[in-house]
């Protein structure tokens, strides 16, 4: 399989500047093939909940790029409501870039990029999705709407996509500090994102059916809140690809009667599984390799390990209020762990690996995301405080030729042995 697969990327690769239609027809016949592999051929080790993830990530993916003029570009922490209430598809830079690397295509895409001008210190996610709309294999969206939470690329990258499709834009600005003043701020910014989107679409916006979809955001949000209590317990079947799977559910699909079933199905899931028994408890901070075989070969299905949950999964569990729904999504952004001070994330990751019974914290440094960089040795230290045992892992979580495979494989098992011999 991996031969095949890498034989489809460098087809890919090798189409994208002299004929990018044609590379656009086999990433969208690649991805018509993967959905019907992941709906009617699943892994039999993944859990009820993971097959269904498989399956609705790939269409979640893949709609876009079939229907462009009904989806929009966005960042992982844009509140997408409003484009649910309106029939407009999310297609988010994090996620279509991990798919690209998961077809063998991302280096393709970073290289036509940093030719274009983009740095190689940039985020190799950004690189990745700048790559696939400059050299104009990406269909152009509808409009664009991003955030300025967390990440510095996002004002380049989602201006550079708005000037080169020449489609609208809209950002969200979203201060670093929580206040009466900052909610306000945000709301009002979000009032004029709904009058915009009706402008670009030409329909207004059902308030009806917003408050639905706030309504199926809580429910969601209650399963999974449950699913935390019942997960100290219990052993878990885990792998990173599932994990990665869990951010489209927790952030765009939220709102969604897709991402109501997902959780309501996790929540099965953990009351089916077993009592723990003894495994090595891990959190994981950050975003996820999980195309790199050394360490899905190590903590993947594993019964030794279980991989509990990714940081950026419970980065802004924040109920929303259906009749403030304006004031909802700025709270949203604004008390996101992401957002303001170091501590913010570092008293939710001990919060959470004290609720979920933790042996220990990988905190991942996703190359080019200065944010998570410029944090580790503090959060390390505040962790190892409380009495959390941190790794800190460099790495890339989009780009294959950007890691050193060997290094990161030994420190990660060196590290759990540590904590295998602690317990």
């Amino acid at each position: 399989m991996y031969r095949i697969v890498k034989k489809f990327g460098d087809t890919v690769g090798n189409n994208i500047t002299a004929q990018p239609q044609r590379a656009f027809f086999l990433l969208n016949a690649g991805y018509t093939v993967s959905g019907l592999v992941t709906k009617y051929f699943p892994d039999q080790r993944l859990l009820p909940h993971q097959k269904y993830a498989a399956a609705v990530c790939n269409d979640t993916i893949h709609k876009p790029l079939r229907e462009p003029i009904n989806s929009a570009v966005v960042n992982l922490f844009f509140p997408c409501g409003l484009l649910q209430t309106m029939g407009i598809t999310p297609q988010f830079v994090e996620g279509l870039s991990g798919y690209l690397n998961g077809a063998y295509t991302e280096r393709a895409f970073i290289d036509f990029a940093e030719n274009y001008g983009i740095p190689k210190t940039y985020c190799s996610y950004h690189k990745t999705l700048l790559g696939a709309a400059l050299s104009d294999v990406l269909p152009k969206s509808r409009f664009i709407a991003n955030t300025t939470l967390v990440c510095d690329a996002n004002t380049l990258t989602f201006r550079t996509l708005a000037d080169h499709w020449k489609v609208p834009h809209f950002t969200i600005d979203v201060p670093s500090e929580y206040s009466v003043e900052t909610v306000k701020y945000v709301a009002d910014q979000f009032r004029k994102m709904s009058e915009f989107m009706e402008d670009v679409m030409s329909k207004k916006i059902d308030h009806e059916k917003l408050k639905a979809v706030i309504r199926s955001e809580n429910r969601s949000l209650n399963y999974y809140s449950d699913h935390f209590q019942e997960l100290p317990g219990k052993f878990l079947s885990n792998n990173l690809t599932s994990e990665m799977y869990k951010l489209f559910f927790t952030h765009i699909l939220l709102g969604t009667s897709e991402a109501e079933h997902y959780f309501k199905q996790l929540l099965e899931d953990v009351r089916n599984a077993p009592q723990s028994n003894g495994e090595i408890r891990i959190l994981w901070a950050h975003t996820l390799p999980y195309w790199q075989d050394s360490i899905n070969s190590v903590l993947n299905f594993s019964r030794r390990y279980q991989l509990l949950c990714c940081d950026l999964n419970f980065d802004s569990l924040i109920p929303m209020d259906e009749d403030h729904p304006y004031e909802s999504m700025a709270r949203k952004l604004l008390l996101n762990t992401m957002c303001g001070p170091t501590k913010k994330r570092a008293d939710k990751l001990i919060e959470m690996a004290n609720l979920l019974r933790a042996d220990g914290v990988v905190y991942f440094n996703h190359w080019g995301c200065k944010r998570t960089l410029g944090s580790a040795e503090l959060i390390k230290d505040m962790l190892e405080t409380a009495g959390i045992p941190v790794l800190i892992l460099d790495g890339d979580g989009c780009d294959r030729d950007n890691i050193n495979d060997g290094q990161m494989s030994t420190r990660l098992q060196a590290f759990l042995e540590i904590l295998e011999a602690a317990k």
